[in-house]
């Protein structure tokens, strides 16, 4: 776990908690936050929240809000990448379309190979994943469940 001192609303170390109180005994889970509030320290987040599509996380010199310490703020997306993680995704759905085509490509196989038409709904299904990447919104929408999908469910 990462802390950092604070003096005076200051932060005056960062670092493992291990490294920051060196003779100090910490039970095998850490540091509390009474234990930490008495050694005027603060946890360390590596996170803030923020939109992923439009912003990005960036290091910083540490600093104090509220109970945490952060080394990180959030910072727009240039256009260059957001464009990147839209071509990225694009690419990751692409992969995942063609790979559950390829997962029902037997029933096609067997449907010309007997003569027996493939299910409508198995049909209709594969249809879907060829037109997935002009649906509106591509990449940010999901691919369509295949007709023996059975979301699970949990127990109340």
């Amino acid at each position: 776990m990462q802390v950092a001192i604070v003096t005076n609303g200051q932060v005056t170390a960062v670092g493992d908690y291990r490294t920051v109180f060196p003779n100090t005994s910490f039970p095998a889970s850490g540091p509390n936050d009474v234990v930490l509030a008495e050694l005027s320290a603060k946890k360390v987040s590596l996170f803030k929240d923020h939109n992923r599509s439009t912003q990005k996380l960036v290091a910083c010199a540490p600093y104090v809000e509220g109970d945490f310490v952060f080394t990180v703020e959030v910072a727009s997306k240039t256009a260059e990448e957001i464009d990147a993680d839209t071509a990225s995704l694009a690419a990751q759905k692409r992969a995942a379309r063609d790979s559950a085509l390829k997962a029902s490509d037997w029933r096609a196989i067997r449907a010309a190979e007997t003569g027996v038409p493939m299910s409508a709904e198995w049909a209709s299904y594969r249809q879907a994943l060829r037109d997935f990447p002009s649906q509106a919104g591509f990449p940010n929408i999901d691919l369509p469940h295949d007709p023996d999908y059975v979301p699970m469910t949990m127990p109340e």
